[in-house]
């Protein structure tokens, strides 16, 4: 009997240890993999900015061969440019020698103009070489005049070739600027790499909590943003009142054109003004029991009907109207005193109709401004 009962207290016993061993096992084997799969990644990430270094060395070294490349043609520019100065340099000694000779040419035919008994003969042939002599002359003074020109090209070539190289090694700078910046990057990521390991523990912990905690204050936010609007959105409606040249379409208020300017016009009119003057004063005083960290924006998007622009007006298009429109809007709501990074204005000319009929009614509706509330698009650096 004691025999039995000891095999069924083994039997029991040994799977139970089994089973701990192996589940310990495969939580080891998880352990590894993950670290595993991190190492890979950190060292394909580090390759990869290896390879943009390599890649900005290679460029290096490509402009470099280009500015000595510039270098050799600014070097036979300017040898050749020296040869041009001196062969201009002879031309003129010769020119000057010629004139000199024309001169003694004519002095030597005014003293022998006297002489009767020159001969006819002599008379002609002394004429035909003043005429090549000063043939040539003109010659030399064609070549000069010539050679002149060439020297100013020359000069231009020469100062584009200089520009070019100034704005190679600006270049060149730039990039030694960046890979240098590249490169304090790379060892603020491995220095960020080694305190993240030590601390991964800890942050596990951390992250969560934080990240309860960023939601829910980004829920307050979202929560702030929309009574603000349902505040702003329910004072502009007692200002609107039975007023059906302004309406409420979903989250956007529609003011049409007629109201703020006049016919043609991209300058508010007086009735607009005094418009948005409310608007103005209504806005500013629900922003005082607003938390100033609540990023809003006022949007303004301006449109018009698809009549074409009549002749002489101060805009070519139904884009350049509607934009103008809605910057006019835009100025006098600052001047009343709405901070300029609260306010956003965008034409869309005649391009988002709200009626697509072809009426006469269809177009005024779709002559129009329009407001909305919304979320800013800036970032908290």
């Amino acid at each position: 009997m004691l025999n039995k009962v000891r095999r069924r207290q083994v039997d029991y016993t040994w799977p139970g240890f089994v089973d701990a061993l192996a589940s310990l096992l495969m939580v080891i084997i998880f352990v590894l993999m993950i670290f595993v799969l991190s190492q890979f990644f950190l060292s394909q990430k580090m390759t990869g900015q290896d390879e943009a270094l390599v890649k900005l060395r290679n460029n290096l070294v490509e402009l470099g061969e280009m500015l000595s490349l510039e270098r050799q043609t600014t070097t036979e520019l300017t040898t050749q440019l020296s040869l041009l100065e001196t062969k201009i340099v002879e031309v003129k000694k010769n020119l000057k020698y010629e004139k000199e000779l024309v001169t003694q040419f004519k002095e030597e035919l005014a003293g022998q103009s006297n002489i009767l008994s020159l001969n006819q003969s002599e008379i002609e042939d002394l004429k035909e070489k003043l005429k090549i002599k000063i043939q040539d002359a003109l010659l030399l003074k064609n070549n000069v005049e010539q050679l002149e020109k060439r020297i100013n090209k020359k000069d231009t070539d020469i100062n584009e070739k200089n520009e070019t190289i100034n704005a190679n090694k600006k270049e060149i700078n730039e990039l030694i600027s960046a890979s240098l910046k590249l490169r304090n990057k790379l060892s603020q990521l491995q220095t960020l790499l080694s305190a993240y390991k030590a601390k991964d523990k800890k942050e596990k912990v951390k992250t969560i909590n934080i990240g309860k905690e960023m939601n829910s204050a980004l829920a307050r936010r979202v929560e702030e943003l929309q009574k603000f609007k349902s505040d702003f959105f329910g004072r502009v409606r007692e200002l609107i009142k039975g007023r059906k040249e302004i309406r409420i379409v979903g989250d956007r208020f529609v003011f049409q054109s007629e109201v703020l300017f006049k016919v043609g016009s991209e300058e508010l009119g007086i009735k607009g003004q005094e418009e948005m003057a409310k608007l103005a004063i209504t806005l500013m005083d629900i922003e005082k029991s607003l938390p100033t960290d609540i990023d809003w924006i006022l949007q303004i998007d301006g449109h018009t009907d698809n009549l074409p622009v009549k002749k002489g007006q101060n805009y070519l298009d139904n884009w350049e109207l509607s934009t103008k429109r809605a910057l006019s809007v835009l100025r006098f709501l600052i001047k009343q005193g709405i901070k300029p990074d609260r306010l956003s204005a965008s034409g869309y000319g005649s391009f988002q109709p709200i009626d697509k009929k072809n009426t006469n009614i269809a177009r005024a509706k779709n002559r129009r401004i329009e407001m909305k509330i919304t979320q800013s698009t800036k970032t908290n650096q």
